[in-house]
């Protein structure tokens, strides 16, 4: 893993040496960093759909499994008219797993009823492909884009795989015509069954990713 930390950061420091100003013509984008994903959201509980699904959404320490490593990257295209398209691939290990019991005891759950257990160390990898529409025309601001987008993916966790629909926003800082900063999160429903005895199967899942994008490329 250490290793292809250090090639992927060497092709990108290539690409960003390389590449000139980015305009509308260099319609190419890669990018990388670390992913998060939370199952919490798909637990249930909660007095409602929007209490059940966001609540908790910062429990970063509780809920959240990341890798200490580099954890996706994508690579995308500009079509036209604001709206470029891209695949991303993804992984992760699955050491939090949230379900929602509130006749468990009191030590093993937190106030609300939500219990956070470990299924195994499960590994995870996704592959998604999204459509995704920029607001940076929208704002008028030559630093920030904020984006959103929707697409479909196929996730693997453990010995389950499962399709998905996948729905999320972002923003990207451009330090410079050809490189900036990228924070996103999507919301992963899946289509299959939720858990069987507190073990992830299907879940519906929150990811959150951080990393660089470099824009390069030659179009019309």
């Amino acid at each position: 893993m250490k290793n292809l930390n250090k090639i992927l950061i060497a092709i990108a420091i290539v690409i960003g040496l390389n590449v000139q100003a980015q305009d509308s013509k260099k319609p190419w984008a890669i990018s990388f960093g670390v992913n998060a994903i939370d199952t919490k959201t798909s637990a249930e509980g909660g007095k409602s759909w929007l209490d059940y699904h966001a609540s908790h959404a910062f429990a970063v320490r509780d809920n959240w499994n990341i890798l200490p490593s580099i954890s996706y990257i994508g690579v995308s295209k500009y079509i036209a008219d604001n709206f470029s398209f891209g695949i991303t691939g993804t992984a992760n290990k699955i050491s939090k797993f949230v379900t929602y019991n509130p006749t468990s005891t009191s030590t093993e759950r937190n106030s609300r009823g939500y219990v956070v257990t470990n299924p195994g160390d499960l590994a995870y990898y996704g592959v998604a492909a999204n459509l995704k529409y920029s607001l940076q025309t929208l704002i008028k601001s030559k630093s920030f884009e904020p984006t959103i987008s929707v697409g479909a993916g196929y996730s693997f966790m453990g010995d389950s795989s499962f399709g998905s629909l996948n729905t999320g926003v972002g923003v990207t800082y451009w330090a410079t015509d050809a490189f900036g900063f990228e924070l996103s999160s999507a919301y992963v429903k899946s289509f299959g069954e939720r858990a069987i005895a507190e073990t992830p199967d299907a879940p519906s899942f929150l990811q959150h990713s951080v990393g660089l994008v470099f824009k390069f490329g030659s179009g019309e």
